[in-house]
């Protein structure tokens, strides 16, 4: 019985093992009003569906960034989310076109009913913070995120306020 324990602990140990090392792969760096997140990519479907469900914490300088190829309306739903987040949607140029601040997890008696959140406004991508970042940094609509990510397939994802930061450095570079 002990032996089977020990086997069941072991695989346990090793699928989050190979979780951790997975999600590690993908990621960089999303800049907002000044401060550096370090942030984890969720690009594929699945990984979009799955966001930052079953999570107990999230750091203050902590992030997810959601990548779609086009702009639409990508409401957001709390549905086996243990914590509160603070979202923020933003164009393919990084202005911040909508936000909801403190999104609460939905309630698990609520037997698959959970809210939507946002996605009025067109976006291309969107965010999610620990709730009670925006406040802290002082985010707000027409604000610009910076993203510089890289991706499972080894690409690189830059945009936003940072990639034209670091365009105008190289031009200055040239002259």
């Amino acid at each position: 019985m002990r032996r089977i324990a020990s086997l069941a602990l072991t695989a346990i140990s090793g699928l989050s093992m190979t979780t951790a090392a997975r999600t590690a792969t993908s990621g960089g760096t999303v800049t907002a009003k000044g401060k550096s997140f370090l942030a984890e990519v969720a690009l594929s479907e699945a990984e979009r569906a799955k966001g930052l469900m079953y999570r107990r914490t999230l750091a203050h300088d902590r992030c997810m960034f959601f990548i779609y190829e086009a702009d639409g309306y990508h409401a957001i739903w709390m549905k086996n989310c243990l914590i509160s987040l603070d979202v923020a949607w933003v164009s393919a140029d990084g202005t911040v076109v909508e936000i909801q601040e403190n999104v609460p997890p939905c309630n698990p008696m609520a037997a698959g009913e959970c809210p939507t959140f946002g996605g009025n406004q067109p976006a291309r991508h969107f965010v999610e913070f620990a709730s009670g970042t925006f406040k802290r940094i002082g985010l707000k609509v027409g604000d610009r995120l910076g993203w510089d990510l890289k991706l499972d397939d080894g690409k690189t994802f830059k945009g936003g306020a940072a990639a034209k930061a670091a365009a105008a450095v190289a031009r200055k570079k040239r002259k």
